[in-house]
């Protein structure tokens, strides 16, 4: 077997990881009397950062902003609400016609558009869903991408619109997509429910995420997926080489892609041309996938199943600096799959340059012949 460290047990220096470390017992509820949600808004800046440039958020029934429903990225916050959020209090109160009312707010966070994001940034909803499922409540969200209300009200049991398929895909597969509703004007709530975060990127990953993930599908979703079963001898591999953008760009991935054509049980997958239903199938009709870490894998955490060993286990490459999101350590800690990691970095090398393209953050060569070599020897030929 090809040399391999454990996700989990990678060090925190490792030279490929991007991030920290970090398992935090539990999440904390939200529950908050007489609170507000105020829309995502332009705060006016010019500035080039796109994370100052709107805000949103919550605020207590004394008009402070609710930290626990701010997003963060790293210690970096996205949107915030001004700490004297005088201004934003005033002008939710002054138009009654902006202003929704209900007594029972369920806070489901932020819809991102990245797939990635998508996936991981919408722990507050799992958790949600593990006490409100059957309820018929609808679920609020803030959404940057579509922040105009629509031209009519939205008539008895019509569907909120939602202009982005993969985001719409991933809310029915959730099971929510009827009780999904925008934040577009303020809403005032008897009683707001909600979560913090069980997920910040490259900061920590808490202890109870596989609870609420594993509540996170549809039932019916997830009772189709549990009848599904392993198919002996192949392995799957993630292909990135078809992306036109993205973090980092694992430059002679083509080249890999050719080689593995030869090997008769190792079947390469371009995610981005599977609909979400047919890449969760995925970890459950192969006992092994592996690749380059992209989104399309953090489905896995996603996926029923009775025993870890039903589920395909993960085998990863990588290749230069901050090529590893250190989500990858802190899901693996908390799930204790054991899924593995493999170091291409190309000996004597400094991989990972700036990209000056605009499709990619980043461009690392990798040893091309150790990942074919490696996938050779997982296929057994």
């Amino acid at each position: 077997m090809p040399s391999a460290e454990v996700l989990a047990s990678l060090a925190a220096n490792h030279p490929c990881l991007w991030g920290n470390i970090h398992t935090p017992e539990a999440a904390a509820w939200v529950i908050e009397p007489g609170a507000r949600l105020l829309p995502t808004r332009s705060n006016g800046s010019d500035s080039s950062r796109w994370w100052d440039a709107r805000r949103q958020g919550g605020l207590d029934q004394h008009g402070q902003p609710i930290d626990a429903l701010t997003d963060r990225r790293g210690s970096r916050l996205i949107y915030p609400l001004p700490s004297t959020p005088g201004e934003d209090a005033a002008i939710a109160a002054a138009s009654p016609r902006m202003r929704l009312q209900r007594p029972l707010g369920l806070y489901g966070g932020t819809i991102f558009g990245h797939f990635g994001h998508l996936l991981l940034d919408l722990t507050r909803t799992y958790q949600l869903l593990r006490l409100f499922r059957r309820s018929k409540e609808p679920i609020w969200f803030h959404y940057p991408g579509q922040t105009q209300r629509p031209k009519t009200p939205l008539r008895k049991g019509e569907l909120e619109p939602i202009d982005n398929p993969l985001v719409d895909e991933w809310l029915r597969c959730l099971g929510i997509r009827k009780r999904v509703r925008l934040i577009r004007r303020t809403l005032d709530s008897s009683m707001l429910v909600s979560s913090g975060v069980l997920y910040r990127d490259r900061a920590f990953v808490t202890a109870d995420f596989p609870l609420a993930a594993r509540a996170a599908l549809a039932p019916r979703l997830r009772k189709r997926l549990l009848k599904l079963e392993p198919v002996a001898g192949r392995i799957a591999y993630f292909s990135r080489h078809k992306l036109q953008q993205g973090t980092t760009c694992f430059e002679g991935e083509q080249e890999v892609v050719e080689a593995l054509a030869k090997l008769p049980n190792v079947d390469v997958i371009c995610a981005e041309e599977l609909s979400i239903r047919e890449k969760l199938k995925l970890f459950r009709r192969y006992p092994l996938i592996t690749g380059f870490p992209q989104a399309a894998l953090h489905l896995k955490y996603f996926v029923p199943y009775r025993k870890p060993s039903e589920l395909a286990s993960l085998f990863l490459f990588t290749a230069g600096a901050r090529s590893l999101n250190s989500n990858w350590v802190n899901l693996d800690r908390v799930y204790g799959f054991g899924d593995r990691l493999l170091d291409c970095t190309p000996a004597g090398e400094q991989p990972g340059s700036d990209a000056d393209d605009g499709s990619f953050q980043r461009r690392n060569p990798f040893a091309v012949g150790r990942v074919v070599d490696t996938m050779r020897e997982l296929a057994g030929q």
